[in-house]
């Protein structure tokens, strides 16, 4: 970290707390007239940022660069030889230590000014001062109703305001919500309830019905029941019993359906989602002119963190819709609300950058994509079709979905990665003993940070297996560069030994942009008697194409050795599917292809 990149940080802090007062920002950081809450807000953000104590130089009246050089000597200070290796270092929010003071926080500052906007059907707008308002009538609800603080509230809705408040009420009356796909079956969600033993659970009347069992309080009428919880909420504001007050309290069981096996109920706290905001605030550079539409569910981490949480922390908006209307109605929902941000899985990215739409409004600032990788080609083909960058991100549930996030600098035609860490988050590739390897070399990649999960729902075994000292194992093959970028290889337990040599899936499967009329593919391991493994690519084709294998296999062979070239390339229909499994995320389930790869073809 040098002199300029901690001086271009705080400029950007400086002009986001400086433009709320219609101040102009010279050198004088603290320059006549300033308002002493600002200076403090800066130097109170500066040390958020950087994890360093930097108190002492609001009464020196420094300049940017004066501060600049006192956070890095800070730094150097607390780590003289650099922390050690594996070794986790602190990431503070002094101001801000849970839900509740988030929420609270913002009402004063912003007060009556719209928050979440009116989306499909809803009459209205939402203000910050009402979220404290419904997160108070929240709280009385819920005594009422005899979940105590730090009960379990299971929500299951899809994406509205209302859904979006009751995220952040629930959350913020000290309870834990326990948010739940709609779309699950029967069996999944009694399973997912009877796992995390809510005391009440929030949903339509239509999904209660077919879950007798459980405790339901109907919100078929969101707009009514929006009314009588702001009327609880109103008036003179009693205090909120909490079961504690630290950002340790948890805060949502997410229960995750990725590719890999069976769903896990992940726990984050307070201090986990709210440091993945924050982090996400400084480098979106977010403030209030900011609008972030949000097109993931609640019941994801990727819905809660940057979409809902980092406005409210910076004075943003935010709008939040269902994810079917959105892939159908994205450019319109654009042109409607004008948003500078927004976060979408790949798959996602892919269906947009064939529609023919195109927006009138040039306001979005970028387009955030991950959830599996992510091919140059797509990149590069939204981006000249739409002229809106997209930024590659990088993590899981467990640290609140964001880790790494490509650099907000990134010109055209520079290598893409999965990016650099965001502020609350530190990663380490490393190798079969636990060291880390040199820069260029692949290893595991291990993450840790702030925005760290606390524990895996009733699975202390798999928590201790997954995390130690303090780092997740996170089961994927990547490298750092020299920059500190990380590039995501694959999934260490997906790959196969192709007489004697090791290979990688997703190494061949990073290719099939450039095969010509290939919509999706993955690569498939059958049994060999001689090689011990025979790759086989199972494509889907673009429509009005043909196949073309060798084609394909010349155009593989410009790309990877020779022993990664599949041998056979067989159609998604001869394995008697017409669209490839997936998870809710858009994810192909790459065990699902293999079972049927065998079944068909062995």
């Amino acid at each position: 970290m040098t002199l300029l990149d901690v001086e271009k940080r705080i400029q950007s802090i400086c002009w986001d707390v400086l433009k709320r007062s219609d101040l102009g920002l010279d050198d004088d950081l603290l320059q006549a007239g300033m308002d002493s809450l600002a200076a403090v807000e800066i130097v109170t953000r500066v040390e958020l940022a950087f994890g360093v104590d930097v108190v002492d130089t609001i009464f020196e009246t420094p300049t940017v660069r004066q501060l600049s050089a006192v956070v890095l000597r800070s730094a150097s200070a607390a780590a003289p030889d650099g922390p050690a290796a594996g070794a986790p270092t602190a990431w503070q929010l002094p101001e801000t230590r849970n839900f509740l003071d988030l929420i609270a926080t913002a009402a004063q500052r912003y007060g009556d000014r719209p928050y979440l906007l009116q989306g499909d059907g809803e009459s209205r707008d939402i203000s910050f001062a009402e979220v404290l308002a419904f997160t108070r009538g929240c709280a009385a609800l819920l005594d009422e109703h005899g979940v105590p603080p730090g009960g379990r509230v299971a929500m299951v809705l899809h994406n509205s305001s209302l859904a979006a408040l009751l995220f952040l009420g629930v959350v913020g009356a000290q309870r834990v919500l326990v948010p739940l796909n709609p779309k699950s079956g029967p069996a999944e969600l009694e399973a997912q309830l009877a796992h995390a033993g809510p005391a009440l659970v929030l949903g339509r009347q239509s999904t209660s019905d077919k879950l007798p069992a459980a405790s339901w309080l109907s919100v078929d009428d969101e707009a009514g029941f929006l009314r009588d919880v702001l009327a609880k909420g109103a008036g003179e504001p009693g205090p909120i019993s909490a079961a504690d007050s630290s950002g340790e309290l948890d805060a949502v069981v997410v229960y995750t359906s990725g590719s890999t096996g069976t769903p896990k109920g992940v726990v984050l706290s307070h201090r986990s989602l709210i440091s993945g905001a924050v982090a996400m605030a400084e480098w979106a550079e977010a403030g209030e002119d900011d609008i972030i539409l949000n097109v993931n569910p609640l019941f994801h981490a990727g819905g809660q963190m940057f979409p809902t949480l980092t406005p409210l922390w910076c004075g943003g908006r935010s709008v939040c819709v269902r994810s079917e209307a959105a892939l159908a109605r994205f450019w319109t929902y654009v042109d409607r609300y004008r948003p500078t941000w927004t976060l979408v899985v790949n798959a996602y990215l892919a269906h947009l950058a064939e529609k023919p739409e195109r927006p009138a409004a040039g306001t979005l600032k970028g387009v955030l994509a991950g959830g599996s990788p992510l091919s140059p080609a797509l990149i590069h083909r939204f981006e000249s079709t739409f002229d809106i960058p997209v930024y590659q991100v990088y993590g899981m549930t467990e640290l609140a979905t964001i880790t790494t996030v490509e650099p907000r600098d990134r010109k055209p035609g520079d290598t893409r990665t999965a990016g650099l860490p965001v502020a609350c988050s530190q990663v380490r590739v490393v190798g079969l003993d636990g060291s880390d390897v040199p820069a260029g070399d692949n290893g595991e990649v291990l993450l840790t940070g702030a925005n760290l999960f606390t524990r895996y729902e009733q699975a202390p075994e798999l928590t201790a297996e997954r995390l130690r000292d303090g780092w997740i194992r996170t089961g994927d093959l990547g490298q750092l560069d020299a920059n500190g970028e990380l590039t995501i290889v694959d999934r260490l337990d997906s790959m196969v030994i192709v007489n004697g040599e090791n290979v990688y899936p997703a190494e061949i499967e990073s290719v099939v942009p450039h095969l010509a009329g290939v919509e999706d593919a993955v690569v498939a391991a059958l049994p060999h008697p001689v090689t011990g493994v025979e790759l086989v690519l199972v494509y889907k084709l673009l429509p009005g194409t043909a196949a073309d294998e060798d084609g394909w296999r010349a155009t593989l062979l410009k790309h990877v050795s020779t022993f990664k070239v599949p041998r056979r390339f067989v159609a998604l229909k001869e394995l008697d599917v017409e669209e490839f499994p997936r998870t809710p995320l858009g994810k192909i389930v790459r065990p699902d292809v293999q079972r049927l790869a065998v079944e068909h073809l062995s």
